[in-house]
C-alpha cells in the first residue's frame, strides 16, 4: 500500500466528519423534531388543492365580502399554456377568473404516462406571482375553478402552473397587468 493513502483517508474523513458536525449553521445539537405537515387549506387565503372530481368550485374571498365582480375573465388552461397569456385589468377592480381546464396533462400523453408512473392526472396549477394571493391546483379537462379578487396592487405580475403537467411545464406562464387608476 502506498504511504500517501492513509494520511489521505485519514484526512477525507475528519473532512467529512467536520462537516457534518459543523454544517448544521445554527441548528440545535441533538435529535431533530419534525415540523408538522402542512394542511391542505389555509383558512383566510385563496389557496386550494382542490381534487380533480370536482367539476365546479369557487376559490378565493367570497363575492359577498368583495361586491360583485367588475369583471370576468375566462382563462383556458392547457398544455403548455394559459389562454390568453396576457390579463389587464384596473386597480380596484373586483375580478373574477374563471379557469377552465381543457386537457388531462400527463394522461393525454401515454408514453409518458408510464415513465412518471401517474395513473391519472392531479390537475394543472394556476399561481400569480407578488402581492396576490391567488394558488390553485385541481384544473383539468372539464373542470372550472372560479377565484375571486380585488386589484389593490398595480403592476405587472407573472402567472404560472404549479403542478408538474409535462415536459413543457414551464412554458406555461403568463401575466396580470393591474393598470394604475
Amino acid at each position: 500500500m502506498k504511504a500517501w493513502i492513509a494520511p489521505v483517508l485519514l484526512g477525507v474523513l475528519l473532512i467529512g466528519a467536520a462537516v457534518y458536525v459543523f454544517g448544521s449553521q445554527g441548528r440545535a445539537a441533538g435529535p431533530q423534531t419534525a415540523t408538522a405537515p402542512a394542511r391542505e387549506f389555509v383558512a383566510g387565503l385563496k389557496r386550494d388543492p382542490g381534487t380533480w372530481k370536482e367539476v365546479t368550485l369557487k376559490v378565493g374571498t367570497s363575492s359577498a365580502e368583495l361586491g360583485q365582480p367588475d369583471v370576468t375573465i375566462d382563462l383556458d388552461v392547457l398544455r403548455p399554456v394559459f389562454v390568453p397569456p396576457q390579463i389587464t385589468v384596473k386597480q380596484g377592480q373586483v375580478v373574477r377568473l374563471r379557469l377552465n381546464g381543457k386537457d388531462s396533462g400527463l394522461a393525454d400523453m401515454p408514453e409518458l404516462k408510464e415513465a412518471v408512473g401517474l395513473e391519472e392526472f392531479s390537475g394543472h396549477g394556476f399561481q400569480i406571482l407578488g402581492p396576490y394571493d391567488v394558488w390553485v391546483t385541481g384544473i383539468r379537462k372539464g373542470v372550472t375553478k372560479e377565484v375571486t379578487f380585488k386589484a389593490t396592487e398595480a403592476g405587472e405580475f407573472p402567472f404560472e402552473c404549479v403542478v408538474f403537467c409535462s415536459p413543457l411545464h414551464y412554458a406555461m406562464q403568463g401575466k396580470l397587468i393591474v393598470a394604475p387608476r
